[in-house]
């Protein structure tokens, strides 16, 4: 937990950085505002810049900080995150640009006994627009859990009047535009808070003209957010949603790449035209064309490489046909760009609204959930499995006699069972002419089965069958299994039966019921094949 004294060491250090300066540029960067303050000649904003600094703000309590830190370390100077930036559409950010930009740092303080920061700005006559206000005031509180971020205009007398608020929002106080800033009332001192002495990195000494102290409690601090954001829900959110963006702005820059390489087509064209117009004066095997271009009215050589092993009419060829490859891409490559643009408004605006969520507010966490997924941001979530139902065996059951008859589940299990379980002489059963069950009747060499033994089994064959609801008897095809043949390459189920013999059977609900009695009861319930 950082003190009062960390406030005032930090600013100690700051202060000297930033007076003077103006704000040249602000941004934010993941839970980090940053404002760049720029020196000048003079003072002179117009005049040659001579130095700047950067100062990092957050406001999460596990990671506060006001710290000023070299350029170099808040990467001011990289123009794809400028790009980036320039299209965040954060409506505090608006504010603070539209205010602070231009303005010159008149004086940056720590707050006696509280850890609140001060930063007063005044903009040279005129404004930059006409409704940014003259003397500003910003103020940073890093109390309760998430801190506030309040912009002001203050008068001649100090008085200070909101402008916007980044808030946590538990606060009984309020920050509406036009309201007069209550600073927060003193709190009565805690048995379990620290001494006010410096609690991060305080074996970094400070040192006049450096900064040393700033970059390394933003190193430490921002590990911590780092180490936060990976163990929460809401964090792993915001990272999945501020990679995808990353991922669609280097999209933006290979997309305006390829329109860049849409220009070169004319030029291209060019070329292809003053190749066609002196083919006959460019000689076999040269490696360039000197030629006029008359085009602009004007003579003007152009020098045209060319391969010494392709004739010259290949050559002006492939230069109108990739010419006329670059202008058909262009209105696909624009449609593009259309489409991601769209979609880092989306990523950007969700990652507002996700900076914003608190971490336990579920539903809120369950809707960006969602919003993530259907923007790719997230996998989709995959469909449930289908239960798939452990292999039980084939169903059993008996004749009056005690013969065993298998039926097969499915096409699968029918092959199995008839081409892998039933012996030569065991006897298969099927409906003639109709989808169904495979039927086996185990045949016991010593104890053939009789007339009444191949009714039950032909019954049970019929009921697993399509014809199982006609109420009328019908006729049931059965022979050995050895004369059971599967053509190679049929699909599961499918058999050619040979030397058979017909039954008729299925209009003995009797029968049936009896047979059914001497299976298990899924066995006896099951649907039909």
């Amino acid at each position: 937990m950082i003190t009062t004294a960390d406030v005032r060491r930090w600013i100690q250090e700051a202060a000297p950085a930033l007076r003077g300066g103006f704000v040249h540029r602000v941004w934010r960067e993941d839970d980090a505002w940053v404002l760049l303050v720029r020196h000048h000649e003079g003072g002179d904003p117009d005049a040659r810049a001579t130095g700047r600094a950067a100062l990092e703000v957050a406001l999460p309590a596990e990671w506060a900080r006001v710290v000023a830190l070299p350029p170099e370390l808040v990467a001011a100077d990289d123009d794809r995150a400028k790009k980036a930036q320039a299209r965040d559409p954060h409506p505090f950010l608006a504010l603070l640009r539209r205010h602070l930009v231009g303005a010159r740092v008149d004086d940056l303080v720590a707050v006696p006994g509280e850890r609140i920061v001060s930063l007063d700005a005044t903009h040279p006559a005129p404004s930059p627009s006409p409704d940014a206000q003259p003397r500003l005031r910003l103020l940073v509180e890093l109390i309760g859990r998430q801190g506030n971020l309040i912009l002001g205009a203050r008068d001649e007398g100090g008085h200070v009047r909101c402008l916007g608020a980044l808030s946590a929002g538990r606060a009984p106080r309020t920050f509406e535009r036009g309201t007069l800033y209550q600073p927060p009332p003193p709190r009565p001192p805690r048995a379990d808070q620290p001494p006010d002495t410096p609690q991060l990195c305080p074996e970094v000494e400070l040192e006049p003209g450096r900064l040393v102290v700033g970059p390394a409690v933003a190193a430490l601090q921002r590990e911590k957010a780092e180490a936060a954001a990976s163990a929460s829900r809401r964090g792993g959110y915001l990272r999945a949603a501020r990679q995808a963006l990353r991922r669609a702005e280097g999209l933006v820059h290979k997309l305006e790449a390829q329109l860049a390489e849409v220009a070169r087509a004319d030029d291209l064209e060019r070329q292809a035209d003053l190749l066609k117009a002196n083919v006959a004066s460019i000689p076999r095997g040269a490696r360039e064309a000197r030629l006029t271009d008359y085009a602009t009215g004007e003579p003007v050589e152009v020098v045209v490489a060319l391969d010494p092993a392709e004739p010259v009419q290949d050559q002006f060829e492939a230069l109108y046909k990739k010419a006329r490859k670059l202008r058909a891409g262009e209105a696909s490559v624009q449609t593009r760009l259309g489409e991601v643009d769209r979609s880092i408004a989306d990523y950007q605006a969700l990652v507002a609204a996700l900076e914003e969520v608190a971490p336990d507010d579920e539903a809120a966490l369950d809707a960006h959930e969602k919003t993530l997924r259907k923007l790719g941001a997230l996998p989709k979530e995959s469909a449930p499995r289908p239960k798939v139902q452990a292999n039980q065996g084939p169903r059993s059951f008996r004749t009056r006699e005690g013969h065993e008859v298998l039926v097969g589940r499915n096409d699968e299990e029918n092959d199995r069972l008839t081409m892998r379980v039933a012996r030569g002489n065991d006897l298969f059963f099927h409906v003639r002419g109709m989808p169904g069950s495979h039927v086996i009747l185990r045949v016991d060499p010593n104890r053939p089965p009789n007339h009444e033994s191949l009714l039950d089994a032909a019954t049970v064959a019929v009921h697993w069958s399509k014809a199982r609801n006609r109420g009328t008897a019908v006729d049931v095809s059965y022979t050995p299994r050895k004369w059971v043949k599967k053509p190679r390459g049929a699909k599961p189920g499918l058999v050619q039966i040979s030397n058979e013999k017909t039954i008729r059977a299925g209009n003995d609900p009797e029968r049936l019921r009896r047979v059914l009695a001497t299976g298990r009861r899924e066995d006896a319930e099951g649907d039909e094949a």
